[in-house]
C-alpha cells in the first residue's frame, strides 16, 4: 500500500495545483475549496479529504477528466463526515450564485460519490440547468424522511436543511441527473427511490457493494460515465457495457463471492469461484471453489460448467488467520 500523504504535503499538492489563477480556500473549519480555471465546462466535485488524500498526487477525482478535456474545476473537499452540512459552506454556494460564477460556463456538473454525492446533488441547486452525475447518493439522514437508515448515528445531530438539504428536491432545477446505486443494497436503494423526478436517469450497478465510487474508479471507467453525462450519450446500455469491465476487478469478484457465501448457494458459489480461479486467484477462491463442488456432489447435483476441484498449490505455505 501507498503511503498517505502527510496533511502539510498534501495542502502544498492542493496550493500547487490551483497555480497563480485558480485558489485554494478554507471554508469554516471542516471544508476546503479548490478552483481551477478552464474552458466553458465547469466540474464541480464532493469528496473527503481522506479520499484525495489517498490518490496519486493528491488531487481531487476531477483532475484528470478536466486536465485532458481542458474543463474548469472546483472541488469541495471535507474533513472527515462533515455531510457538506456547514453555514459557511452554505454561504459560499450563496455568493457563488449571487455572484454569477455559475453564469460563466456552458456546462456545469456536479458530481460525487456516497456522502459526495448528497452534498453534489444538494448544492446543484445553486446551478438551476446544470448536470448532475450522483454514486451511491444519499437523499438525507433527516430522522423525519429518512427513519429506517440506521447507520450513520454520529450525523444524526446534523441540521439536514433548511439550506441545501433534502438533495432529493434539490436537484429538481437540474437538467439531467445519472443516478448509479446499487439495487441489491436496501438502504441504498431507499434512498435511490426517493430521487423521484422526471429527468433522473437510473443507472444499476448490481453487486457493487458498498462503495459504488471506488469501484468505478477501481475499474477505470469514472472519466466515461462523467464525460458522456456531459455530452448527453450516457445510457443505461452505455453504462451496462462500462460496468462489465467489474469482471476483471478483484475487489469486486471478492465481494461478490462473500455475499454468494451468506446465502448458501453451492451452484452460484461454485459458478463464481470457478471463474475466479481461471483468472488467477489465490487460495481462498480455490477453497471455496472446492467446498461448493463437494456441496453439489454431496446433494447428488452437477457443478456448473462441469467445474472440477482446484489442485492446490505446488508449494503450499501455513494459512495465516482468517483465511
Amino acid at each position: 500500500m501507498p503511503q498517505l500523504m502527510t496533511r502539510a504535503a498534501h495542502r502544498a499538492a492542493l496550493t500547487q495545483a490551483a497555480g497563480d489563477v485558480g485558489y485554494l480556500r478554507q471554508i469554516g473549519d471542516e471544508h476546503l475549496a479548490l478552483h481551477r480555471p478552464g474552458g466553458d465546462t465547469l466540474l464541480v466535485t464532493f469528496e473527503c479529504l481522506d479520499s484525495t488524500r489517498a490518490r496519486d498526487g493528491g488531487l481531487p477525482l476531477s483532475s484528470g477528466l478536466a486536465r485532458k478535456r481542458g474543463w474548469a474545476t472546483l472541488d469541495i473537499m471535507a474533513e472527515g463526515r462533515t455531510w457538506f452540512r456547514d453555514d459557511d459552506l452554505h454561504d459560499f454556494f450563496d455568493g457563488l450564485t449571487d455572484d454569477g460564477f455559475f453564469d460563466d460556463y456552458d456546462t456545469v456538473v456536479f458530481a460525487g460519490g456516497g456522502m459526495g454525492a448528497y452534498g453534489a446533488a444538494a448544492h446543484s441547486v445553486a446551478a438551476p440547468g446544470s448536470i448532475v452525475f450522483l454514486m451511491q447518493p444519499y437523499a438525507t439522514l433527516a430522522r423525519d424522511i429518512a427513519p429506517w437508515e440506521r447507520r450513520f448515528r454520529t450525523a444524526w445531530s446534523l441540521p439536514f436543511g433548511p439550506r441545501y438539504g433534502n438533495a432529493a428536491r434539490m436537484i429538481d432545477g437540474a437538467a439531467r441527473v445519472y443516478l448509479v446505486t446499487d439495487p441489491t443494497e436496501s438502504a441504498d436503494a431507499m434512498h435511490a427511490s426517493l430521487f423521484q423526478a422526471g429527468h433522473v436517469m437510473r443507472l444499476p450497478a448490481t453487486h457493487a457493494g458498498t462503495d459504488i465510487q471506488a469501484r468505478i474508479e477501481g475499474i477505470g471507467i469514472l472519466n466515461r460515465l462523467i464525460a458522456g453525462a456531459v455530452n448527453d450519450t450516457l445510457t443505461p446500455l452505455r453504462f451496462a457495457q462500462l460496468w462489465r469491465g467489474r469482471r476483471q476487478d478483484p475487489v469486486w469478484l471478492t465481494g461478490l463471492m462473500r455475499k454468494i457465501d451468506r446465502l448458501d448457494r453451492p451452484w452460484l458459489a461454485a459458478l463464481i469461484t470457478g471463474y475466479m480461479v481461471r483468472k488467477g486467484a489465490g487460495r481462498i477462491a480455490r477453497r471455496r471453489l472446492n467446498a461448493a463442488l463437494s456441496q453439489l456432489a454431496a446433494e447428488g447435483r452437477t457443478a456448473p460448467g462441469n467445474l472440477e476441484p482446484a489442485p492446490r498449490p505446488d508449494h503450499a505455505r501455513t494459512l495465516l488467520a482468517g483465511e
